[in-house]
């Protein structure tokens, strides 16, 4: 069944990533379900990915220790018994997809170079929450 929310899979592509599947379906109405997968990575920053040693420190102070990669799969009014073979078909689509990029070399650290591009152009007085 997969009326509870949990994790159900992790992959490990490489050193730095191992993505985790997490099944979050819930109960639409009815008989119908809105099936849910996030499938998310913490990249940690490594000092190698940025320019400098102070550009390195100054994304950790504003980041912490690590960047949170994500991906939501979901299907909604999916009925009762398809729940199953639609996560399913969610996450063959995700390996088809996205395993292709995140594979590729320099993935990790063109992915956290970004977040930090992003992270420095917001106000300091907001928290980074991701990309």
């Amino acid at each position: 069944m997969l009326n509870t929310p949990g994790i159900f899979s992790t992959i490990k592509l490489n050193e730095f990533i191992h993505i985790t599947l997490c099944d979050e379906t819930l109960h639409y109405f009815g008989g119908y379900y809105h099936v849910k997968v996030l499938a998310y990575c913490d990249l940690p920053l490594v000092e190698d990915y940025f320019d400098s040693k102070a550009e390195f420190e100054d994304a950790g102070k504003r980041m912490g220790e690590s960047v949170r990669f994500e991906r939501i799969l979901e299907k909604m009014a999916v009925p009762e018994d398809e729940k199953i073979a639609v996560r399913s078909q969610l996450v063959d689509a995700f390996y088809e997809t996205a395993l292709a990029y995140l594979s590729v070399p320099g993935f990790a650290g063109r992915f956290v170079r970004t977040a930090y591009q992003k992270c420095i152009n917001k106000p300091v007085n907001q928290r980074f929450s991701g990309v």
